[in-house]
């Protein structure tokens, strides 16, 4: 099977060499295995100008199975002799001009968009490489500025706070749904402060529960209240739940 994998990425990346626009390309393996249904290849495209049209791009991949374009045309996927493929593009010139402000004590990341921009530009497997930007890139992620990780850090926990307030909110009007919503934005966005405080790239949330456990520094106890936050079957109720997440939320921001 990894053989195959590797078979298809050579192709898609083969197709994709020829545009003009394409400086590097990048991927990232989600799922343990290729039975997981967490698995698929994504692809980062970075690029120098403008990429094909869509048409143009669904026709170079006319033999994969239901190819569509999402987010204005910056997004395809499709599957390729049974192996799900992302290919995202992005412009080299907004990236130079996010690490420019994170490394010189502008703003960096827009306020809600974490740091996993950089957690793919840091880990990714580098398939094209037509220049040394990636190179360069990754030499600068290594001296971020303190106003930078202040602010991710700030950010993610107004943001926590919000959603636990909501679900304070929720439990009190039992009301299920927003109950839900609450608390996977709370969970998260609790996640992500962890990450600024580590000075770590957050992965994304597939990979949150698996790493955010293994940060060097945490709150005592944090792995327990976590678990039990987490837990659906024979857990906790709405209520004991809230209590938990609110122990969690504190202990973080005595960090």
């Amino acid at each position: 099977m990894k053989r195959k994998a590797d078979q298809v990425i050579s192709q898609v990346v083969e197709r994709v060499s020829e545009w003009e626009a394409i400086d590097t390309v990048t991927v990232l393996e989600s799922g343990e295995d290729y039975y997981d249904p967490y698995f698929f290849f994504s692809l980062d495209l970075y690029c120098r100008g403008n990429v094909p049209a869509v048409s143009a791009r669904e026709a170079a991949f006319e033999d994969t199975f239901a190819f569509e374009s999402l987010t204005a045309g910056r997004k395809d996927r499709f599957v390729l002799n049974d192996i799900p493929i992302r290919l995202e593009y992005k412009d080299i010139d907004r990236f130079d001009r996010i690490i420019l402000d994170a490394t010189t004590d502008g703003d960096g990341p827009s306020r809600d968009s974490g740091t996993f921009m950089f957690y793919r530009l840091k880990n990714a497997r580098v398939l094209v490489q037509h220049s040394d930007w990636l190179d360069r890139v990754r030499s600068d992620l290594k001296r971020l500025t303190d106003k930078f990780w202040r602010g991710v850090r700030l950010s993610a926990q107004a943001r926590m706070e919000h959603n636990l307030s909501d679900l304070y909110a929720a439990v009190v009007r039992e009301d299920d749904l927003f109950y839900l919503v609450s608390s996977a934005g709370f969970i998260q966005s609790l996640c992500s402060v962890l990450f600024a405080i580590n000075r770590r790239f957050e992965p994304s949330a597939r990979l949150l529960a698996e790493q955010v456990v293994e940060l060097p520094t945490l709150p005592e106890p944090f792995g327990g209240r976590f678990e039990s936050f987490l837990r659906a079957e024979g857990g906790l109720s709405p209520e004991q739940r809230y209590q938990v997440g609110e122990l969690m939320a504190r202990s973080v921001l005595a960090l």
